[in-house]
């Protein structure tokens, strides 16, 4: 085969540009740090990288999510303990004032001091967190108590659920509920209820169950179905509630048939009512109660109440320290004495919320560290996938140059003859 000047050529132009370009990719891994820019460089490797970015973006989210968390419950935490410190003082002084020694101006000077107090907590329940107040569930926009120790609930709602928990992720399928409902540590007082039963008790009184939006002008109920109704009393008792004239397209007219059942049962009947807001059948009663086999209805099988407080309603820790106000001022010593139980209830009901904070703020914390450790791991993992060794790459890249130097003088000495050397 005969081989020309122009074959010649071309085949070196050929491979110095091969080895130019394998020069650039080794110094382009040298400027960069990695061991691939391109995706077509590795695509195994570019596939691993996004994957472990996500991770680690997901885990940096995660993080702040559990810093957040922690932050809420932390303020949480000292404004129940700012509680403890009022109902601490305010023990103190009706302790002083029991006493029998002490006169009707002594009294009222004690009762000034409660009265301070008294607002002290009204202003720890309005507590705020980054703009948010910390007990209102879910209207965090609104303080939870007025100047007279009722309950303030504006907004689009009037009534404050137990159930209204501010959930956040702090990991794959890890949710923490950061608030905590301000009727937990206020209660809920009604005139003519007994001070001195507990917290816990005080809320029983108002209960609610919220079923799901209903849909009926699509998809109607067509069978015939039922459910019943646990209510603790007392007395307890257990009603089941027949739904029969079907379809029922109409919310309006499935709550009045339950309603009519319910009216039916002496058991129920003033105990528990039905009504409809936004689409969902609401249960309320002035006692726990619970529904079985209510999925045609928007119910969760086996719902259980929660309580519930509304727009007016009274807290019981305040009117504990009213009631204490009054007896302080008529110099009613009975009275006086009866406020020990109560503040002491007060206590153990706020000192059990504090130690569920700190049982939130530890697996938050735990959280957290396991989220650092993961993090590192992943971005261990994403270094070696990606990361250039920088030893390797300056080795590669001084044969690279003693390679593409080489070829250069190689192919000077080649296309070196002209038509000039030829004619000598």
């Amino acid at each position: 085969m005969r081989v020309t000047n122009s074959m010649i050529i071309n085949n070196l132009m050929r491979n110095l540009n091969k080895n130019l370009n394998r020069l650039e990719k080794t110094q382009r891994n040298l400027s960069s740090g990695k061991k691939f820019v391109n995706p077509s460089d590795d695509p195994i490797g570019v596939s691993r990288s996004l994957r472990l970015n996500t991770e680690v973006a997901a885990m940096d989210q995660y993080k702040r999510n559990a810093d957040d968390a922690l932050s809420w419950l932390s303020t949480t935490e000292m404004a129940a303990k700012n509680i403890n410190e009022v109902l601490k003082r305010a023990k103190e002084l009706t302790v002083q004032a029991a006493s029998e020694t002490n006169s009707i101006n002594e009294r009222l000077s004690i009762a000034e001091e409660i009265k301070e107090l008294r607002n002290q907590l009204i202003h720890i329940g309005n507590t705020t967190y980054a703009g948010s107040y910390l007990f209102s569930g879910f209207k965090t926009d609104k303080p939870l108590l007025t100047t007279d120790g009722r309950y303030d609930l504006g907004g689009g709602t009037n009534k404050l659920t137990f159930d209204e928990l501010i959930e956040i992720n702090i990991g794959v399928g890890d949710r923490i509920g950061e608030n905590f409902v301000g009727q937990r540590i206020f209660g809920l007082y009604s005139p003519g209820d007994d001070l001195n039963i507990t917290t816990a008790e005080s809320l029983k009184q108002q209960q609610i169950i919220t079923g799901s939006y209903l849909d009926l002008d699509n998809n109607p109920i067509t069978a015939a179905t039922s459910f019943d109704i646990t209510y603790a009393g007392p007395p307890a008792v257990t009603e089941t509630i027949n739904l029969v004239n079907v379809p029922y397209n109409d919310i309006a007219v499935l709550q009045s048939e339950i309603n009519n059942a319910i009216l039916a049962s002496a058991d129920l009947n003033g105990h528990v009512s039905v009504s409809v807001a936004n689409n969902k059948i609401v249960f309320e009663a002035d006692g726990e109660f619970s529904i079985q086999s209510g999925a045609d209805i928007g119910i969760n099988e086996n719902e259980k109440s929660v309580s519930k407080v509304t727009t007016g309603d009274k807290s019981q820790l305040i009117a504990i320290f009213d009631q204490l106000i009054a007896d302080l001022e008529a110099d009613d010593t009975e009275g006086i004495g009866s406020a020990l139980t109560r503040i002491d209830n007060q206590f153990y009901n706020v000192n059990a919320i504090i130690a569920e904070i700190g049982v939130k703020m530890n697996r938050v914390e735990l959280t957290s560290n396991r989220i650092l450790d993961d993090t590192l791991n992943l971005k261990d993992l994403l270094s070696k996938n990606e990361d250039a060794d920088i030893a390797e790459v300056v080795m590669n890249l001084k044969m690279q140059e003693y390679v593409y130097q080489a070829s250069l003088s190689g192919g000077a000495k080649i296309i070196q003859p002209s038509l000039v050397d030829f004619l000598r």
